[in-house]
């Protein structure tokens, strides 16, 4: 047994040794910011006179009492999170009620829920793509597909999102180089229903088309498409009337229309239970909280009242408004978001009077981007004042360039 002295000693060089450990930073920051540099952005405030086009509320659902109700009781009933993995303790039934309704909603076997909208769809392209397999997807993908296949460390080939034909340029270009190497690989298509990027809707039918010539596997990201395309909702397939079975797997986040937090992916049994055992954001990431997952169930509740649908028509109208005004529209007529510019006029400039008459919206490098909100359907007092300060902004813009 060590002495009393010797333990003193032992305990006295520990707390030196902590007090000299100097870890190296885990991001290396050029400078420490300045307080004067740091930029504050005060929260937008809904009123009669300021109108938030910035946030995702497409279908209105964050201003949803009865939603708000049932997520209180939720709270009640089983607390705020589970505080751990979904195979650790983080499963409620709610949690499964949820993955049965997405499942048989998109008319999938099965539907795996993650905590985290990116995760979801990061998690899944990096769960089936790897090493030595060939990822064909869109030169604007979105930033989560970007980080799935960067896991991956796939091959990657670029394509045009509108262009089927650059697809299946790329394709054969690829099966050419197998015949010459006499090797062939895995293929995947990863790609977006709506573009995050454009707002353009994916002509799917001779993207499926192609990719089913060559047997290639297709991942089919909804984020922007579910709850909003379709007669009910269903997204792209529904749009365009094309089977379920036809897809490997839908991803999508529950952070657009469904108006919450998360992501899922739906998929034959197979698929799904592969996730289980090596999706890293489902097997490491705290389950989402029961409420949210109500949220979600209640939500798709919401869709079977086709408010999409008037979503769609405000989204139409809204884009024959901005041309009419001299924007320069690149967003599908049926996106809730709209990605527009202004030709010759400075977009900072328009963005600019805009706030200061209570409109706000998003302000991009290259484009202004407004998401909709359903309500402004019915209010039209709210619209017409909306159309004159883009008007006005537009207006002032062209004169002052």
């Amino acid at each position: 047994m060590p002495s009393r002295k010797t333990e003193k000693i032992h305990e006295d060089l520990l707390v030196q040794r902590l007090a000299a450990f100097t870890p190296e930073p885990l991001v290396k920051c050029k400078k420490p910011l300045k307080n004067k540099e740091l930029i504050e952005i005060p929260a937008i405030c809904e009123d009669k006179h300021t109108i938030d086009l910035a946030k995702t509320n497409f279908l209105n659902i964050l201003n949803n009492e009865n939603i708000k109700r049932r997520c209180e009781a939720t709270v009640r009933k089983y607390g705020v999170g589970t505080c751990g993995p979904r195979a650790f303790y983080g499963t409620t039934d709610v949690h499964l009620e949820l993955e049965e309704q997405l499942a048989k909603f998109l008319g999938m076997q099965e539907s795996i829920v993650y905590s985290y909208g990116f995760v979801a769809i990061s998690s899944s392209v990096a769960a089936y793509c790897k090493k030595n397999d060939i990822v064909f997807t869109d030169t604007n993908c979105n930033q989560a597909i970007q980080q799935g296949l960067q896991m991956a460390r796939s091959e990657v080939i670029y394509f045009d999102h509108q262009k089927p034909e650059t697809f299946a340029q790329a394709v054969e270009q690829v099966i050419e180089k197998e015949k010459e190497n006499k090797k062939k690989a895995r293929k995947f298509l990863v790609v977006e229903g709506v573009s995050w990027k454009t707002g353009k809707i994916l002509p799917l039918p001779e993207f499926l088309q192609i990719a089913e010539q060559h047997k290639i596997r297709v991942f089919l990201e909804e984020s922007y498409s579910i709850g909003i395309l379709g007669e009910n909702g269903k997204g792209l397939l529904e749009h365009f009337n094309i089977e379920p079975w036809r897809l490997d797997m839908i991803i999508a986040t529950l952070e657009a229309a469904i108006g919450s937090i998360g992501g899922f992916c739906a998929g034959s049994h197979m698929t799904i239970e592969h996730q289980r055992l090596s999706g890293s954001g489902y097997i490491f990431s705290a389950s989402l909280p029961t409420f949210l997952v109500q949220a979600c169930i209640e939500s798709i509740n919401l869709l079977e009242q086709k408010p999409h649908l008037k979503l769609r028509k405000l989204s139409q109208n809204f884009h024959d408004m901005l041309i009419e005004i001299g924007y320069e529209v690149l967003s599908d007529p049926l996106c809730p978001f709209k990605v527009f510019n202004a030709g010759q006029a400075t977009l900072g400039q328009i963005h600019e009077y805009c706030k200061k008459n209570g409109l706000h919206f998003i302000l991009k490098q290259d484009c202004l981007l407004i998401n909709l909100n359903v309500n402004l359907f019915d209010n039209v007092k709210r619209y017409q004042n909306i159309e004159r300060i883009l008007r006005d902004a537009y207006k002032d813009s062209v004169v002052t360039h």
